[in-house]
């Protein structure tokens, strides 16, 4: 099965469980797999697990691949925290903490996902590598406002898609899907040729948007 494909039915399926309503969107999702796919990305924690739509979708694609990928996640939502291990198919590969401040400062992390509200964001400096990525799911400005400050010299840029909500999926189906925020906090030569592939294609990709509103 391609990678498409398994993006798209995991994304379908999780849109019929429990507690689906803010999941990750399909178009976020596959946006998760070309960036650990193009940077060789080995190691990724998640903030803010949900109900395990990323880390699952993340699993299964390594698992296809063969791929040794090492995967933390943080969550302190009970309802989430209980459906987590019946939702992940290859949960026994998760490393979960219920916060950020409980992971072992001796760890770092290729990619970091902002998929929820972690009150230690603060400390996300300690587990980057120096080319880590972090990829932030949908419109949370709050959230990239810390990380901004973090790391002031940063790239940064929206990734949109000019595809519609599903009408399988819990958003508007005259709304365009949402996407998320790519951020190199130290980009090398490969990351920045990505940075401006993205943000030409952003660019294009808005102007169409009201065109086919």
């Amino acid at each position: 099965m391609s990678t498409t494909n398994t993006v798209e039915q995991n994304y379908k399926r999780f849109c019929k469980l429990d507690g689906s309503e803010y999941i990750a969107t399909g178009f976020a999702l596959s946006i998760i797999i070309k960036l650990i796919e193009r940077f060789n990305v080995n190691s990724v924690l998640e903030l803010g697990l949900g109900i395990g739509a990323i880390a699952d979708t993340v699993l299964k694609f390594s698992e296809q691949r063969n791929w040794n990928l090492k995967y933390v996640g943080t969550e302190e939502n009970e309802f989430c925290n209980n459906v987590l291990k019946e939702n992940i198919q290859y949960y026994s590969k998760l490393e979960r903490h219920s916060k950020l401040s409980e992971l072992d400062l001796n760890n770092s992390f290729d990619l970091i996902i902002i998929d929820g509200i972690d009150d230690n964001l603060q400390l996300i400096k300690s587990y980057c590598k120096k080319r880590s990525i972090i990829f932030i799911e949908g419109d949370r400005t709050p959230q990239a406002n810390i990380i901004m400050s973090i790391f002031p010299k940063a790239r940064h840029v929206n990734v949109i898609t000019l595809e519609k909500n599903k009408s399988y999926s819990h958003g508007n189906p005259d709304f365009f899907i949402g996407g998320g925020r790519i951020i190199f906090i130290n980009p090398d030569s490969k990351m920045t040729l990505f940075y401006w592939q993205v943000r030409i294609a952003t660019y294009i990709k808005r102007r169409l948007r009201k065109i086919l509103k």
